[in-house]
């Protein structure tokens, strides 16, 4: 994978731009490299020396989108403000970033044959794993979630939401994958609270 993160050309930013607009709305399998140029308003010969292929752009918009998800996640959760406050806001942030979300770029995601993109997700999931567990307990331990919650089945299910996100017979109740996606969030989330919130 050709990464030129040193250098960040304005092609190599209109290209990976373009392509996570047109994965998000079309999913990675359907669209096409000369798409991608289009929309970027580059060559295919400026694609590629910016990127190998179109898996190589995947990779890195994929990479983008996790770590950014982590990224609002951690800044939610150091705000001074209660707990079920920043539960609110990280349901509000998973609707924000499911806005168009195809259905599609879901099931190439997590129904990927690509090892690496498979690893970008495996990645994601320790990382945010290991961020909730920290969180969680100390809500825990300051008495803003149940006592009686093991968090460690509350990051199973969450990490088991991807699975539920490209179920045929879950994504047929609901109009389109963001109205799934936040359902799933709240879900899970508004769960974790004490009874009497």
């Amino acid at each position: 994978m050709k990464i030129k993160e040193e250098k960040k050309t304005k092609s190599y930013l209109a290209i990976l731009e373009a392509s996570k607009h047109l994965f998000w709305k079309y999913g990675i399998t359907r669209v096409t490299v000369e798409e991608i140029c289009e929309q970027a308003n580059v060559s295919k010969m400026s694609f590629y020396r910016n990127f190998e292929n179109k898996l190589d752009v995947a990779e890195i918009v994929l990479k983008q989108l996790a770590d950014k998800g982590l990224s609002d996640y951690n800044d939610i959760m150091k705000l001074d403000i209660q707990f079920n406050e920043k539960i609110h806001r990280i349901v509000q942030m998973k609707y924000n970033n499911s806005e168009n979300l195809s259905e599609d770029f879901i099931k190439d995601i997590y129904g990927a044959e690509n090892s690496k993109l498979k690893n970008i997700l495996s990645e994601a999931r320790v990382k945010s794993s290991e961020s909730l567990h920290k969180d969680f307990s100390n809500a825990q331990q300051s008495g803003e979630i149940r006592q009686d919650l093991k968090i460690d089945f509350v990051i199973y299910m969450i990490n088991s939401l991807n699975e539920k996100m490209v179920d045929d017979r879950l994504t047929s109740m609901y109009g389109n994958t963001q109205e799934l996606a936040v359902e799933l969030t709240n879900f899970i989330f508004y769960g974790i609270m004490p009874r009497n919130n």
